[in-house]
């Protein structure tokens, strides 16, 4: 069977009209391309953002642990006691999160630092670091590790670092990177290269025929790297995403994310 689908250059100044004629073509009503582009970006950004927010809320929980012990309510005891929380602001590479961060106080001397969060405040390559285990763990779906090699980073020991709080951890990611695609019917795919921070990473966005967007997948690697495409695509391949349908690929023109497209949708046909 001939396999299709359409190729388009958001450079183009054609490009909108291009995605006008292919949604009335299939008689849908799809975003204007510079929009469907714009929230396809926040899309990825607001998972990367969500996902590690839960994991530095986790890690300001064990930080503050190790100075004040288990939190037991109703049950105090020691000289440090929990006292709530309160809200905070950390850097995750560039981007800046609103956090949940627990308060400590000694019964005599006020307010007591959690050293994970004075850590995340003051070096900017502790974040850097904090990001690249995370999305290092996400691409190499090794998610257990995740969790504690960003505790590690901000001081907090591995023996800290619950088997509860690293299973509930790697079961989020393995959410964000391994849902199936069967049932979903797309019609366009967004693929795209964004950086965060020092680190780049290779998204895949696709908006169903109601017009929800869904964040496909995400790897690690610059859109030139033709090996991290095609790991990308693959994975979406074999995670339910019919090769045999019809899609509107967005793109930004890299060679290497056309070929990665050709390569795992088939080639014979109009680009």
């Amino acid at each position: 069977m001939k396999k299709t689908y359409h190729i388009v250059n958001r450079e183009e100044k054609t490009a909108t009209a291009a995605i006008e004629e292919f949604a009335k073509a299939n008689g849908q009503l799809l975003l204007p391309l510079v929009e469907l582009i714009t929230r396809a970006r926040i899309a990825v950004d607001e998972v990367i953002g969500a996902v590690g927010r839960h994991t530095i809320e986790t890690i300001l929980m064990l930080s503050a642990s190790e100075v004040a012990g288990p939190r037991t309510p109703g049950k105090a005891s020691g000289d440090i006691l929990w006292h709530g929380s309160q809200s905070g602001r950390v850097t995750l590479a560039d981007r800046q999160l609103k956090v949940k961060r627990p308060r400590l106080r000694h019964r005599e001397q006020g307010e007591v630092k959690v050293p994970a969060y004075e850590a995340l405040q003051e070096n900017d390559g502790t974040t850097q670091r904090m990001m690249g285990a995370l999305l290092r763990g996400v691409s190499t779906r090794q998610y257990e590790e995740v969790l504690p090699e960003m505790a590690a980073t901000v001081g907090v020991s591995r023996s800290s670092v619950s088997r509860q709080a690293i299973e509930g951890s790697a079961e989020q990611l393995r959410q964000l990177q391994e849902r199936r695609w069967d049932t979903v019917d797309l019609l366009v795919i967004y693929v795209d290269g964004q950086r965060f921070g020092e680190h780049h990473v290779i998204s895949a966005v696709g908006v169903d025929r109601s017009g929800a967007k869904h964040v496909l997948g995400i790897e690690m690697g610059a859109t030139e790297n033709a090996a991290s495409v095609k790991k990308l695509l693959v994975g979406l391949r074999d995670r339910g995403l019919r090769t045999e349908q019809r899609y509107l690929f967005v793109i930004d023109g890299a060679k290497a994310l056309r070929a990665g497209i050709e390569e795992v949708f088939g080639s014979d046909q109009p680009v």
